[in-house]
């Protein structure tokens, strides 16, 4: 069977992708193998929302430990009260979200879905204007401790 596809090409035949899309997937694959091209390693800023002082500290914990494990460099951790639930009204994200925009960052890493909103559309609201800019958000566990029964000692 005959290849027409160029060899540097990986892309499945018929698929055209632009040049914007090409760089953002690059990105993103740099991004996931922590490097990034303009300092070698990935900026990531840990962003932590919560009342439950016990939690919060066990996220940082695991961030940490997540960021470290992908070789991404920790630019700043942000802890904030969960008062104010809708994201836009949070000062912390809203700061952490300038970072990202500005080239500060390459993303943002949390802890639990909760973090950045108790709404499934407010969360994907986010997580669209960090793809919108190339950046990322990682959350270290994919469901809040609150719902799978954890706390800060262990399972109850």
């Amino acid at each position: 069977m005959l290849n027409n596809q160029s060899p540097d090409s990986h892309e499945p035949p018929g698929v055209r992708r632009t040049e914007r899309d090409q760089q953002r997937r690059r990105a993103l694959a740099d991004a996931a193998a922590g490097f990034s091209p303009s300092t070698g390693r990935v900026k990531c800023l840990i962003y932590l929302s919560g009342s439950d002082g016990a939690l919060t500290r066990q996220a940082r914990d695991t961030c940490e430990e997540a960021a470290e494990g992908f070789c991404w460099d920790v630019a700043d951790v942000i802890e904030e009260d969960d008062a104010q639930p809708a994201p836009r009204e949070r000062g912390g994200l809203s700061q952490a979200l300038s970072r990202l925009c500005e080239g500060e960052i390459d993303g943002i890493v949390t802890g639990w879905p909760s973090m950045i909103s108790p709404s499934a559309a407010e969360r994907e609201s986010v997580e669209q204007e960090v793809r919108q800019v190339g950046g990322f958000l990682y959350t270290v566990k994919p469901a809040d401790p609150a719902a799978s029964g954890t706390t800060a000692g262990g399972t109850t």
